[in-house]
């Protein structure tokens, strides 16, 4: 009877098998006498041994693990349910606002109608028929923005950057002492609009972009 010469790597696919019970493609006899004279060999048949004990642990212990999915929504939808309400009560406060804010500027322009003319002054007409126009659109504004909220964004800008260029005018007119009545009123009106349109705008993602915006890059 000839000796069997088998390689290392012969050896430890034949284990690999047996570890997983399938078919050897050495006889078990010869498998076991190079392993008993191969160090090499033995190793890897104990760290392939420890090696699947720790996998079949970790299946029982994952098949173990009991499913927690229904709790953990339990405990997290009423505080879901209590934000989003929050945040429809907030848009529809801030949509009335804008209605209101409407009405306001729009009854502002029709009064502006009512001003007396100043001899026919067409420099005079050109001026009021100007800033008429401009409170209308003001007003028409807001108004389908509270209607169209996903609108928002497109008029934020509009309205925050007449703000900006009233609110340095104003800043002049207050030092050198010709601020009136009806700059100031029109500031102030301009200043609650954007703070309404500002905060429908974060009410409906403008939170989502600040984080985005605000969030660190992973080195």
């Amino acid at each position: 009877m000839g000796v069997v010469v088998v390689e290392c790597q012969q050896v430890q696919a034949a284990l690999s098998a047996r570890l997983d019970g399938e078919p050897s493609p050495l006889p078990d006899d010869v498998v076991d006498a190079h392993v008993a004279e191969c160090a090499e060999c033995q190793s890897f048949l104990d760290n392939a041994a420890l090696l699947n004990r720790t996998l079949a642990f970790s299946d029982t212990s994952v098949s173990d693990i009991p499913d927690l999915s229904e709790e953990i929504m339990a405990g997290v939808a009423p505080v879901w349910r209590r934000r989003a309400a929050s945040r429809l009560v907030s848009a529809a406060i801030c949509r009335v606002v804008l209605v209101l804010l409407g009405v306001v500027w729009c009854g502002w322009a029709v009064a502006l109608l009512r001003l007396p003319a100043r001899d026919n002054d067409p420099v005079f007409l050109q001026l009021v028929m100007e800033t008429v126009a401009m409170r209308s659109a003001l007003g028409f504004g807001v108004v389908f923005v509270a209607w169209q909220s996903r609108l928002v964004a497109g008029l934020l800008p509009v309205y925050g950057a007449l703000f900006m260029f009233s609110f340095g005018l104003g800043v002049r007119d207050l030092v050198v002492g010709s601020m009136t009545a009806a700059g100031a009123g029109q500031l102030g009106l301009l200043f609650v609009s954007v703070v309404a349109l500002l905060w429908l705008w974060l009410l409906d993602k403008g939170w989502a972009v600040v984080r985005a915006l605000s969030a660190r890059p992973v080195a």
